[in-house]
């Protein structure tokens, strides 16, 4: 894989982080990068050369996606919603018979049992969770210390999308209540940061504990258990595409976005056959 070729999956999955409902470590998977990507992260001093080029160059794309697509998304997500969501929901599901071809390359077993309580289990939580947790920044606490407790527990939650695949970091975000804060730090990182500095570091570290414990979990798993962890995550991958579906109309519109859904199901499908 080239360096320039790994840059440019680097900015998709770093665009894909930002729209709500879809999971860069989906796009991670279906590009091929998401189990080097682990296994850099957990053993990176061993080949510290190599492993750190590949992450460098990810990362590079992964920052440039999540930038300038955060500038585009408060632009789209206001202006052609529907459009994106479904071009989005095509690229998913182009990339599901991927995901069947890693595990069969692998020779392990498919567990459908697993698949369809995954495909559940995230419908339920899209379905239920917003009215289980939900945190305001924007409604006045009597402790400055319970608001960090919720930017922690934020970046937490935020880097479960970063890592599970199938599970969208943005989408948490929204049922969570932090959606546009956070999508505003991407947009404008530098700005923000000067401006609310108390507010990013208890979200970063969060964000960084959450991802360290989620490695070690998922490393494990694809060490001792392939098979049922990839079941669990094309349930995952699955089972979001029903929270991407957006409210549309039967109109002319329709027909585009259904042309686009397609046409990224196709690229999403060439690129990963």
């Amino acid at each position: 894989m080239s360096f320039f070729y790994l840059f440019l999956i680097g900015i998709l999955i770093g665009t894909a982080m930002v729209v709500p409902g879809v999971s860069g470590g989906v796009l991670a998977v279906i590009f091929g990068v998401y189990d080097k990507m682990i296994y850099s992260l957990t053993n990176l001093f061993k080949s510290f050369k190599k492993n750190f080029t590949f992450l460098f160059i990810l990362g590079l794309g992964i920052l440039v996606g999540v930038i300038w697509f955060s500038n585009v998304m408060m632009f789209l997500y206001k202006s052609h919603e529907v459009i994106t969501k479904f071009s989005f929901i095509g690229l998913i599901l182009g990339g599901v018979p991927y995901l069947f071809k890693i595990v069969k390359n692998k020779k392990e077993k498919i567990n459908f049992l697993v698949i369809t309580l995954t495909i559940l289990l995230s419908f339920s939580l899209w379905m239920f969770s917003s009215s289980i947790f939900n945190i305001d920044l924007d409604k006045e606490s009597s402790s400055i210390i319970i608001n960090y407790i919720n930017l922690f527990i934020a970046g937490i939650i935020y880097s479960i999308g970063k890592v599970i695949p199938g599970i969208s970091g943005s989408f948490l975000l929204i049922i969570i209540g932090m959606y546009e804060y956070v999508l505003s730090i991407m947009a404008h990182p530098i700005k923000i940061g000067l401006m609310q500095l108390d507010k990013l570091i208890p979200f970063i570290i969060g964000m960084i504990v959450g991802v360290i414990l989620l490695l070690k979990l998922i490393n494990y798993l694809l060490n001792k258990h392939f098979g049922l962890t990839y079941s669990i995550i094309i349930g995952f991958v699955i089972g979001s595409v029903p929270a991407i579906i957006p409210s549309f109309d039967l109109s002319l519109n329709l027909i585009t976005c259904i042309v686009a859904m397609i046409s990224c199901f196709i690229l999403s499908y060439k690129l990963t056959k």
